[in-house]
């Protein structure tokens, strides 16, 4: 282990939320830089778990240093690079940063000459990782599909962080409508730069505002959200 940090707040942003969550694990993992460091990976968690009101998903980014404070480990050229977690949604930003050549969100300062695959290819339609170990699943027939294609009329809504939950995992790992005439969509966007912790209304009095017209509109057959807060 050479850096970490909690996944709700180092590396593991979602639908392009908050570009501060990547660049604070560019940060630590490529440029081997943040603010706590540690000379192992135990030390750091006992650290961090002791300060008040630590929480697991949210420990600040740290990394692993020698005696002379520099990191262990930060990815340079010739570095074999794999990202894997179950769900694509947290990975495709970073693959991204690690990807693009035209990357503009944050200042990488250096991009490692590395060789990089993903688990799964995250994203299939922006081919993103170029290179992955496993196929994605091909999934047809989705309740969405099926329901759609027999004329059913349905509206899906939720905010930033869930809304491709009743979207593009709902239509098996797939963007966009099957039939535009017979859906919607409705986004609400989800707070930036600020922990869920803090903020744990979210965006719920939103959602149900966008879903109480939509039933009241008679538009619809079938509605689905999700209310991120529980």
């Amino acid at each position: 282990v050479t850096s970490g940090g909690g996944r709700m707040y180092v590396t593991m942003d979602r639908y392009e939320n908050d570009w501060d969550v990547v660049k604070r694990g560019w940060d630590a993992q490529v440029l081997g830089e943040a603010p706590y460091k540690f000379k192992s990976a135990l030390e750091a968690v006992k650290a961090l778990r002791a300060e008040p009101k630590a929480n697991d998903q949210y420990l600040p980014a740290f990394v692993i240093v020698d005696e002379s404070g520099k990191s262990v480990g930060p990815i340079v050229d010739g570095d074999a690079v794999v990202t894997f977690n179950f769900r694509a949604d947290r990975m495709v930003m970073l693959a991204k940063a690690l990807e693009f050549a035209d990357f503009d969100k944050f200042d990488r300062v250096r991009v490692p000459k590395i060789k990089y695959a993903g688990m799964l290819q995250y994203d299939g339609e922006l081919k993103l990782p170029n290179k992955f170990l496993v196929s994605p699943p091909l999934i047809e027939r989705t309740s969405g599909e099926y329901l759609v294609k027999n004329g059913v009329r349905t509206f899906a809504c939720s905010e930033t962080v869930k809304f491709g939950h009743v979207t593009f995992f709902w239509n098996g790992n797939r963007s966009g409508y099957f039939d535009e005439t017979k859906e919607e969509y409705i986004e609400i966007p989800s707070d930036s730069g600020i922990t869920f912790n803090e903020q744990p209304k979210m965006k719920a009095l939103e959602i149900a505002e966008k879903t109480r017209d939509a039933i009241l509109s008679g538009k619809f057959d079938q509605v689905r959200i999700n209310l991120p807060n529980g």
